[in-house]
């Protein structure tokens, strides 16, 4: 899945960045990627594009929310959970914020995620 997800990607100007945040046991279970200014000149056509691409192999949407020219977008495949989001000036030095973020959620994740939280919540107490 990261394969389809970094070929549409890639093509419509936008590049992979790992979340620091991150547990190391979770990073092979997520990827994120961001609108790339010099290579994504219309943020907005790049979010398209990309998102049709992802349909168009076979992602599934399961939700969306649009507000004025922002959207935001859930996809579905093979286990893998993807949200999508473009908001018009959304950061703040005034640029779009345009990214994709998706998440395994096979029994391959399922075990480091449920760790995750469970420290989490540990910690938290």
């Amino acid at each position: 899945m990261k394969k389809e997800i970094a070929a549409a990607a890639t093509t419509a100007g936008f590049v992979e960045r790992p979340a620091d945040d991150v547990p190391p046991a979770l990073r092979s279970c997520t990827v994120r990627w961001h609108a790339d200014g010099a290579k994504a000149t219309d943020s907005r056509k790049s979010y398209d594009t990309t998102v049709a691409a992802l349909v168009d192999g076979g992602w599934k949407e399961g939700g969306r929310y649009d507000e004025r020219q922002s959207v935001d977008k859930a996809l579905d495949k093979s286990g893998w959970h993807l949200m999508t989001w473009h908001h018009p000036q959304g950061r703040a030095d005034g640029t779009d914020d345009d990214s994709f973020i998706a998440v395994d959620t096979g029994p391959a994740c399922e075990k480091p995620l449920q760790e995750d939280l469970a420290n989490k919540t540990t910690n938290k107490q």
